[in-house]
């Protein structure tokens, strides 16, 4: 028998079940380039949630003072944000505009917001029906005064209240969007459009109220700030909670984003807690991550 052979025959085998090995691991590797990929992408989800609220709040704070804003513990908007009726008073299409003016205005969700959103409606949030469309002049939002997010005066987000969900007392949207959102200091552009249902599952049914929740299912694309392009949508029975006690992030459910090229990662928001804390897995290599 010659062993040499054999010897030989195993070490092949070993370097070969090796490499498969290896190659296997740089395929299921979380790099750095997806991960900062995947915190772009929920912070442009998550701009865009914020913005459909404060333009729920816009409606239904309409004319009020600031005084009248600051009152209001749910509000967003405090009272450096002044909101006019562009058209006049029962237009319909109505229009209104919330002005946060040139300086960055600090918000009752201790984010900094200048410029203005525009809000078209031909009926309230809660009504059936009702038409939104949201648009944005020289908009900038961010967690400090210096470290704001540039939202292009391109982006647009539509909305249309479809009635009833399924014989219930709560409403479901149709929702797109079309982000262009520069970084701040110079970090790149990331580009977003979405195409999703939000559907109302606890709460006031005809109001805005923190105790609402609703359950966000969909898709999405994109590209990074890195140049890396992704596509998203929700996991199959694992629908995204938006709670508006939590202001900002989703808190429960999971989104899967595939890279460009790459396999899927998944991000599982949580257990209804809400924190900025995100756990993203690919083929079983987990990591936990701080949302933007």
């Amino acid at each position: 028998m010659n062993y040499k052979k054999i010897i030989a025959s195993f070490l092949l085998i070993a370097l070969s079940t090796s490499s498969l090995l290896l190659t296997s691991c740089k395929k299921n590797k979380l790099t750095d380039a997806e991960i900062s990929a995947v915190q772009d992408g929920t912070a442009v989800d998550g701009t865009s949630q914020e913005v459909q609220t404060l333009a729920e709040q816009a409606q239904m704070l309409g004319h009020g003072n600031g005084g009248m804003r600051l009152e209001n513990s749910f509000s967003m908007l405090s009272g450096c944000a002044t909101i006019d009726d562009e058209n006049g008073s029962g237009s319909n299409p109505d229009t209104l505009s919330v002005d946060f003016g040139t300086n960055p205005c600090l918000c009752h969700d201790n984010r900094y917001r200048s410029g203005k959103i525009i809000i078209t409606y031909t009926g309230h949030y809660h009504n059936s029906g009702a038409v939104i469309d949201i648009h944005f002049v020289n908009y900038q939002v961010g967690p400090s005064s210096s470290d704001m997010f540039v939202i292009d005066n391109s982006s647009t987000k539509h909305i249309v209240n479809n009635g009833f969900y399924n014989g219930t007392q709560f409403y479901s949207w149709t929702i797109t969007s079309n982000f262009s959102i520069a970084k701040p200091n110079g970090n790149g552009t990331i580009t977003f459009s979405e195409s999703k249902n939000r559907v109302q599952f606890a709460g006031d049914p005809n109001h805005y109220n923190v105790g609402n929740k609703f359950y966000i299912i969909g898709s999405a694309s994109g590209t990074a700030a890195n140049g890396t392009s992704f596509t998203a949508a929700t996991a199959s029975g694992k629908d995204l909670v938006r709670d508006m006690n939590c202001r900002k992030h989703f808190t429960q459910g999971e989104l899967d984003i595939t890279p460009s090229g790459k396999s899927m990662i998944a991000i599982d928001f949580g257990n209804g807690t809400c924190d900025n804390v995100a756990t993203i897995t690919r083929n079983g290599i987990t990591k936990t991550i701080n949302l933007r």
